[in-house]
């Protein structure tokens, strides 16, 4: 008899072809890293133990509100395309089954307790030497190094070190941390973008290493490391400031409007004018004291936000949409899930992947935070019910007999290859054109550079990077701007484009052009955040940068895509966390106004992260099959792709979820509370009724604690309200740091919410170089933020200052490109380099 071959659905090609994981991960921040790298391709197995399984499952939210471990939206989210196990690595079995998996496997991901992992004999000093080729790569709130390596930690408490909470809320109420676990999932995208690194370095080298990635300081670098030289050079430490941003330009605020709110962020003066002039002629407009948007910002601004209230009171988010898109005026409605679901962009471009799963249902997640033309992300399977590739992994991968798996169940090699180099950082010998302005762009290619590729940046006086402009904070020299220096002496630049070159070449001339030309062929990638049809006007397509290199990478990153109805939407950082629903879930429980900012620009850096990853990915699937690609990371979808906790939660429930403040339903006590000093706050957060006791023990258990509605965690989330009065009344006598040092002591999570002047003098985050010294050449010895997470084989650095604007035309144009000397002179003077 013969059998008829079968026909199996052709797979697209992954950038992690042949890349297996194995995470032990819980909760959020390494279950998310786990779904990014299987997205890419790799074969991620998921470890949980054997009775309850990861603890996401009983977090929700649920179907129909009604508790079901294999049906909690947290956990179906972070746990898409993977194969799930159980084995209870404490029993000598389940440890003995965990080695096993470790032999064959590239990455061991966790986020541990150090005390676990080194019970577990799961740390990286106890699995270097038996398995030399394995990448650990391991998230914890504060590090695997520093004086706070073995404090405890969560969301709230990383993101008061971070330094994001102390800038969000209003200056008289407690300060906000970020909503929906979001650190925890930016730590898994910033986890994937270095174990990604990692893998480049081991094809290489063919050595494994630990990639120690810390919540806080993902944030504390990348977040809010800018407000560094705002304290060095001004003394401004951070404050809070509402439904405005602190450092923007008026207008740039939420307000309400008929249906709900709007975000508006127009810091260009030709903005201004058109929203000037889209009120009308207003009696007010000609008073000098409204001329002044700095003093407006600064000075005065709810008596500013007060004249411009009324007219988007009288009308509604679509209304207010519509005229700010035909006036090109950045102003958009704050988005809540429902809306984000129903979003004519995001569905324009088939954004959300309607996902079944048998025993919760069929729903729409966040599609791929990018869009990689010769690697697809695609989701290949839902997230694993418990157990459910035991039979799979155990039995027919390790060999496992039936009795075997029976009694676990009762007891509850890589591919080498010759690239570009090699060295103490993975990047070394790639070549990246980096044609990036303002935020975004320019920090997705330091990303890279800092991994040791040489970047180089495009840019012109005709055409100067908006971070160069403007009168600089450093020093007191008026006259600089008369002598050309202020483009070098910004420092919020200097931090965003360290250990790049810079070329000045003028893309409004043939022979500007014709040079970038040249410098593509000779590069692997290039990047970009301009608006779409920019690169195409100017003859740099992907179609004509593969006739320059047919292997070239292009990644772009347009503010909403490169279709879709909104496609030529002015759009800042606020407007995209506005249309995610992001912007809809920051402000105070109960209260009618809503708070929106963040004071940070989370979804640049957001988009910075997602682009540095897809041309990573892109990069090692060059490596192994010579093809190159072209990566689309539209902001707006890298940052909604985060939030897959409130777009499954209306879908399972109904409802629309309102700002919830600091309130966790899985914490009690869960908040920022004054101390004392000056605007002192300290976040507790107690999760177990373990860590209630130790809270207990650590105020000298006062009687007050010992009642019965206290007595259990689902009693004190009834009377969270009663038990934050208690806490405050117990903490406004005490210091920030007395109190750290106590609760810490007696297991309970707790940290300083600092601002930066407490982040630069944090004696942990020195110890991880978090903030790096580098001398430049005008302004001298100078701080910027450091990398945000630290690679033990191939760590990379800050190793050079951000270049003065063409400080490296003779290296670029002379010995790189072979322009002679005379023909450099003649280019000059016809304003092609310029």
């Amino acid at each position: 008899m013969t059998t008829q071959p079968t026909t199996l659905p052709q797979v697209p090609p992954s950038a992690l072809a042949g890349v297996r994981v194995v995470e032990w991960g819980n909760m959020v921040s390494a279950p998310f890293c786990g779904k990014v790298l299987a997205e890419l391709g790799a074969d991620v197995i998921k470890v949980e133990p054997p009775a309850r399984g990861d603890e996401s499952r009983g977090l929700g939210p649920f179907p129909g509100g009604r508790a079901d471990p294999e049906a909690s939206g947290v956990f179906l989210f972070a746990n898409l395309n993977k194969r799930g196990v159980t084995l209870d690595v404490e029993d000598a079995r389940g440890r003995a089954l965990m080695d096993r998996l470790l032999e064959s496997a590239d990455v061991l991901l966790e986020n541990q307790p150090g005390d676990v992992l080194r019970n577990a004999g799961l740390d990286y000093e106890t699995l270097k030497s038996r398995f030399p080729r394995l990448i650990v790569t391991s998230i914890s709130p504060y590090g695997r190094t520093g004086a706070y390596k073995d404090y405890k930690g969560y969301d709230l408490t990383a993101n008061a070190m971070s330094g994001l909470s102390f800038g969000t809320g209003h200056s008289h109420r407690e300060p906000l941390t970020t909503p929906m676990h979001q650190a925890s999932y930016l730590a898994g995208v910033g986890a994937a973008f270095a174990t990604l690194a990692a893998v480049l370095g081991r094809d290489l080298t063919g050595r494994g290493q630990l990639v120690d990635v810390a919540e806080a300081q993902v944030i504390g670098t990348l977040l809010t490391g800018y407000h560094l030289p705002t304290y060095i050079y001004r003394g401004v430490a951070g404050f809070r400031s509402g439904n405005r941003m602190r450092l923007g330009l008026f207008p740039n605020c939420v307000l309400p409007c008929r249906d709900g709110y709007v975000c508006i962020d127009a810091p260009q003066m030709e903005q201004y004018q058109r929203f000037m002039a889209l009120l009308g002629d207003q009696e007010w407009m000609s008073e000098p004291r409204y001329r002044d948007r700095r003093a407006m910002s600064d000075q005065y601004p709810e008596e500013a936000e007060s004249l411009i209230a009324p007219w988007f009171m009288e009308r509604t988010k679509e209304e207010i949409l519509q005229a700010c898109l035909e006036n090109r005026i950045p102003c958009v409605p704050v988005k809540t899930f429902d809306e984000v679901l129903e979003d004519p962009q995001l569905n324009a471009r088939g954004y959300f992947q309607r996902v079944e799963h048998s025993p919760s249902g069929t729903y729409r997640y966040p599609g791929a935070p990018y869009r990689l033309s010769a690697t697809p992300c695609r989701v290949t399977r839902a997230a694993p019910t418990l157990g459910q590739h035991n039979r799979e992994v155990l039995a027919e991968e390790l060999g496992l007999s039936d009795a075997e798996l029976s009694g676990l169940a009762a007891a509850g090699g890589g591919v080498t290859m010759t690239g570009p180099g090699s060295g103490s950082a993975p990047l070394r010998g790639y070549r990246v054109v980096d044609f990036g302005t303002a935020w975004a762009g320019p920090m997705a290619a330091q990303l890279l550079a800092d991994l040791g590729a040489e970047v180089i940046k495009v840019e012109s006086r005709e055409r100067m990077d908006g971070l160069r402009l403007g009168r600089p904070i450093v020093g007191e020299d008026i006259a600089g701007g008369d002598r050309g220096l202020w483009p070098d002496l910004q420092p919020v630049f200097h931090g965003i484009n360290r250990n790049k070159l810079s070329v000045t070449l003028n893309l409004k001339t043939e022979e500007g052009l014709d040079l970038v030309r040249r410098l593509i062929a000779a590069s692997d990638v290039v990047m970009n955040n301009y608006s779409p049809g920019v690169l195409e006007r100017l003859g740099l397509s992907y179609p004509d940068l593969c006739g320059l290199r047919p292997d070239i990478i292009l990644v772009s990153m347009p503010s909403v895509g490169e279709s879709g109805p909104l496609r030529d939407i002015l759009a800042y950082a606020p407007i995209i966390q506005a249309l995610s629903g992001l912007m809809s879930q920051v402000g105070y429980d109960g209260e009618e106004q809503l708070v929106g900012e963040l004071q940070a620009p989370w979804s640049d850096v957001v988009a910075a992260m997602h682009a540095a990853l897809a041309a990573l990915a892109a990069l090692r699937h060059r490596n192994l099959t010579g093809q190159g690609q072209f990566a689309e990371v539209a902001q707006l979808e890298a940052t909604t792709s985060m939030l897959g906790e409130g777009i499954l939660e209306y879908q399972m429930t109904g409802s629309v979820r309102p700002p919830s403040g600091n309130y966790d339903p899985d914490f009690a006590p869960h908040n920022n509370y004054r101390c004392a000093g000056d605007d002192q706050w300290v976040a507790i957060a107690v999760r177990s009724d373990e860590e209630w006791e130790g809270l207990r023990r650590a105020m000298g258990d006062p009687a007050w604690a010992s009642a019965e509605r206290f007595s259990t965690k689902a009693r004190r989330l009834e009377n969270v309200g009663e038990l934050d009065r208690h806490m405050s009344e117990w903490i406004g006598w005490l210091s920030a740091e007395e109190l750290v040092e106590r609760l810490q002591g007696h297991g309970v999570a707790a940290m300083k919410v600092m601002n930066i002047e407490d982040q630069f003098a944090d004696p942990h985050l020195q110890e991880r170089e978090a903030y790096a010294e580098i001398e430049h050449p005008l302004v001298g010895i100078e701080w910027i933020y450091g990398m945000p997470w630290l690679l033990s084989g191939t760590p990379g650095g800050v190793r050079a200052p951000a270049p003065s604007l063409g400080e490296h035309n003779g290296y670029v144009l002379a010995e790189l490109l072979g322009v002679p000397e005379a023909e450099l002179e003649r280019l000059a003077e016809a304003g092609a380099v310029y």
